[in-house]
């Protein structure tokens, strides 16, 4: 059966200026999550409310990206750890983006008097989309290696000299990923107008994070992602916690006033 060819270069060159797929989707990706969740973040924010926490969860992201990359790959800096600060060398986590996102947004919003948990529930959207398109560029460089497939119309293969993917079949894992993000985020796109009366107010970026978390563990079957710990990829361990804290966040909910 044939397979999806690839035939994508990582680096795109126009006018003699070079520049990579991977760092155009992310820049496409931050700027367009972040516009998201002002946009919908409004009825609880101003902008300017919103635009300092946008590029807070911005920061807080790449931070939490590059600092779980350097944890997760530690082997390849442990000899030289001063590489750990050379970010453009490429590197980065998503599952740590995320972190460093949520936790770097919560505290500008408490910090210019928006109401934290309004917020969150407005960015988990952002994030989401954010996410998606940014894992366009994975799927151009092929970077996030997966197991053969065989017998699917939607296996990929590489065939560019440069590229990082693989040039046998293979399941586009990364692709899937992209899915989930978008059905995640349509989840909690449809629970916002929802959040009070379901008593989820302030709780949807644990949604977000726990039906994201359930997706990318599952994910981890078709990822050829090296074990970290008890067995477990990084990202799958890093996904337990996303799900246990939508648990958490679910049990403590506040309870409806009795009537």
């Amino acid at each position: 059966m044939a397979t999806i060819v690839i035939p994508f270069d990582p680096i795109l060159t126009v006018a003699g200026l070079s520049f990579a797929w991977h760092a155009i989707f992310a820049l496409t990706a931050m700027v367009v999550g972040a516009l998201i969740g002002i946009r919908l973040g409004r009825p609880f924010f101003t902008f300017d409310q919103g635009q300092s926490i946008a590029l807070t969860a911005l920061v807080g992201g790449l931070i939490g990206s590059r600092l779980i990359h350097v944890i997760d790959s530690w082997s390849l800096y442990a000899s030289d750890p001063i590489q750990a600060l050379a970010v453009w060398n490429g590197g980065a986590a998503i599952t740590g983006g995320a972190i460093g996102g949520v936790i770097a947004g919560w505290w500008m919003a408490r910090r210019v008097g928006a109401p934290a948990g309004r917020a969150l529930d407005a960015g988990s959207i952002g994030l989401g989309v954010g996410m998606a398109i940014g894992r366009i560029g994975d799927v151009v460089n092929g970077e996030h290696h997966a197991i053969a497939c065989t017998g699917l119309p939607w296996c990929v293969r590489y065939t560019n000299a440069n590229t990082l993917g693989q040039t046998t079949p293979v399941h586009p894992a990364v692709a899937y990923e992209l899915l989930w993000d978008l059905a995640c985020a349509a989840v909690v796109l449809w629970l916002l107008p929802r959040a009070d009366r379901l008593r989820l107010s302030g709780r949807l970026m644990f949604v977000y994070l726990g039906l994201y978390g359930v997706g990318r563990f599952a994910l981890g079957a078709v990822r050829l992602d090296p074990p970290w710990l008890l067995g477990l990829q990084q990202s799958q361990l890093t996904s337990l916690v996303f799900v246990a804290a939508l648990i958490v966040a679910i049990a403590t909910r506040p309870r409806r006033a009795a009537t």
